[in-house]
């Protein structure tokens, strides 16, 4: 049976403590049962190991004991590769506990003594250092150590091995901010775990997919798969696992902002604590309560949870839970306008980041600028306050962006491949028409011979068709320019429309705005209704939003649930008015889907032309922006764009 990825101390650098059961998922796949390999360990050992195996699977520290015990008696007796085996084991138990160097030393030793790294043991190897490297923000060089354990895996047709190596890697691109490529590399884990049937181990990577759907605005997929994680571990009285994945589901609920819940679950991290006798990691919630109660503005108890977790003062290893910590010192001091004391704080995370270059960091760069702007404007020195929120912004665009941008495109390839499909059908519908006009043709050949009443019938029959085809050909071009299932119109005549208007407004010095709206969780729709309900569900919305657009206006849908519309002539403000009327048309609307009321809202970003916005392809990023932040405040809402 795999064993848990890694349960640590540490948090990723983009979401502090949020990432502490990644590091699980991506630690403590190594303990192996079967083995596929050129060497093995001695048969008077593989008992013990196995022992030690399901000793990890309730605690890591239990496991280690075990091992210590098991070494100091039978030292003598054991093979060089037992030996290697057991370091191995011991160094992943002290790498989920957090220990990275006496985990390192370890290493060291299975490593002296000459281990294949083609068997098992030499693959979990390799998969233990790169999640060292990992963590000390050596991405780049544990990426090496998983391409290697992969290789390996796959020689020795290792299913398990290579889930692992999937997993490992799906964490790293976590950690390093490329959520579309962690999800690719856990859903190849996943499969390779459902082929062997590994319950434990599909509990472990659900949890550690939570953390990625989280983190790419899918709330409702990363509580399903936190919680099937959670009533996993409880069940089987794993409460080692649910402590930590407990935690992660707090944190998914304080990135929603939903502060009661994120307080409920990290007070249940708590009890796990104290039922578990595993207070050396109450810390955790001391911390994520202190952040939670600081959001949602309740200062008083921020800072007393704040002290609880002084009191506790883990020693961190990892820098970035250390970063996670100092940062909500630094806002905690803000809060209490003690400006030298946030400097001071701000000044060592600027330290700590600076070996782990910018790239890395992404979240926290934006963070530390973000703070510095704060601290600027406090001491009214606005033109650094300036300095440092713009740094924020460009950043805060470089995350946002490629991700989104990633994620988009795979549904636009979907989209593009529907219109593909609609291209054909339009051809041979062509092809059709053509077959019967030759046949037509030929038809009227023989007619010219015959006497003039069958002549004129010919000339009438003839006129029939010509008039045919030219309201066929007006029918095509309407399939052409038209969402065959909104009925509006397609991205292609959308984007065609809009770029003439703005050249218009251009030259006649007009207003001209555009509104890009997104359809709020839409794949729960889908999910619930099936697609044919998602189907009745965005034609109702295009009906409703089409009652607000003005004769000159066109509104188009752009993409599954994405719709543009184009407002000539209008103003920003103007723009506003009509996104809030189609906002609250929308959320007031009652949807019958199989007899079943369905309501949903939508999210709106707003751009207007400028002097220096004066491009579509400007004014549609821009709006996209702005859509982008309505959802990320909280959506069903409007926002409109930065004019500057």
């Amino acid at each position: 049976m795999i064993n848990r990825i890694k349960i640590s101390k540490v948090a990723s650098i983009r979401a502090k403590f949020f990432n502490i059961f990644a590091a699980i998922i991506c630690m403590c796949f190594s303990l192996n049962g079967n083995s596929y390999t050129f060497e093995e360990p001695s048969a008077g050992m593989q008992k013990p190991f196995s022992q030690i195996d399901e000793l990890n699977k309730k605690d890591p520290a239990l496991a280690l004991a075990f091992s210590k015990k098991l070494l100091a008696e039978h030292h003598q007796q054991m093979t060089d590769f037992d030996k290697a085996t057991i370091f191995s084991k011991m160094a992943l138990h002290n790498l989920i506990l957090g220990h990275y160097k006496v985990s390192q030393g370890l290493l060291d030793q299975a490593y002296a003594l000459k281990v294949d790294l083609k068997t098992d043991t030499g693959i979990s190897m390799l998969l233990t250092q790169g999640s060292i490297m990992d963590e000390l923000g050596n991405s780049e060089q544990a990426m090496e150590k998983y391409l290697l354990a992969e290789k390996y895996a796959k020689a020795n047709e290792n299913s398990k091995l290579l889930a692992e190596s999937y997993a490992y890697m799906a964490y790293s691109y976590s950690m390093n901010h490329k959520d579309t490529l962690a999800l690719k590399h856990y859903h190849q884990a996943y499969l390779q775990l459902e082929k062997i049937g590994d319950e434990l181990g599909l509990a472990y990577l659900k949890a550690e997919m939570a953390n990625s759907y989280s983190l790419l605005f899918d709330d409702i997929n990363a509580i399903k798969l936190a919680t099937e994680a959670s009533d996993y571990f409880k069940k089987h009285q794993y409460y080692f696992d649910e402590l930590f994945v407990q935690n992660v589901l707090a944190k998914i609920h304080l990135r929603k902002k939903d502060y009661s819940k994120a307080e409920a679950t990290y007070l249940r991290v708590i009890e796990l604590t104290k039922e578990n006798n595993k207070t050396e990691y109450v810390y955790l919630a001391y911390l994520g309560l202190a952040d939670t109660y600081h959001r949602s503005q309740q200062h008083d108890k921020a800072r007393i949870f704040w002290h609880k977790y002084k009191e506790v003062n883990p020693d961190y290893e990892n820098p970035a839970a250390e970063i996670g910590a100092i940062v909500l010192a630094a806002k905690l001091e803000i809060a209490d306008d003690n400006i030298n004391a946030a400097i001071e704080a701000l000044t060592r995370v600027e330290a700590i980041l600076a070996p782990l270059g910018k790239h890395n960091a992404l979240s926290w760069y934006i963070q530390l600028y973000d703070l510095q702007g704060k601290v600027a404007i406090i001491k009214e020195d606005y033109k650094t306050a300036y300095f440092k929120q713009e740094q924020a912004r460009e950043l805060l665009k470089i995350y946002y962006n490629t991700e989104r941008e990633t994620v988009r495109s795979k549904y636009k390839v979907m989209f593009d491949t529907d219109q593909a499909i609609l291209t054909n059908k339009l051809l041979e519908q062509d092809k059709a028409l053509n077959k019967a006009a030759l046949e037509n043709a030929v038809q009227q050949q023989k007619l010219q011979n015959m006497i003039i009443i069958i002549i004129l019938l010919f000339v009438l029959v003839l006129f029939y068709f010509i008039y045919r085809q030219i309201l066929n050909s007006k029918a095509l071009q309407k399939i052409a320019n038209t969402d065959t299932l909104t009925e509006l119109a397609n991205r292609r005549y959308t984007f065609i429309y809009a770029q003439k208007m703005l050249l218009q407004a251009i030259k006649a010095k007009q207003n001209f705005a555009m509104i890009i709206f997104d359809v709020d969780h839409f794949k729960q729709v889908n999910e619930s209704f099936g697609h044919a309900g998602g189907d009745i569900a965005l034609k109702e919305i295009s009906s409703t939003a089409n009652k607000y657009v003005r004769a000159h206006d066109i509104l188009g849908r752009i993409g599954g649930e994405e719709f543009l519309l184009i407002l000539p002539e209008a103003s920003s403000a103007q723009a506003y008015e009509i996104a809030e009327r189609i906002r609250h048309a929308i959320e007031h609307k009652v949807i019958m889907v199989n007899s079943k009321p369905l309501q949903i809202t939508a999210s709106f970003g707003i751009a207007q032309l400028t002097d220096k916005q004066d491009s579509f392809k400007q004014l549609f990023n821009n709006a996209d922006m702005a859509l982008f932040q309505a959802k990320d405040q909280g959506r069903n809402q409007t926002v409109i764009a930065n004019e500057t």
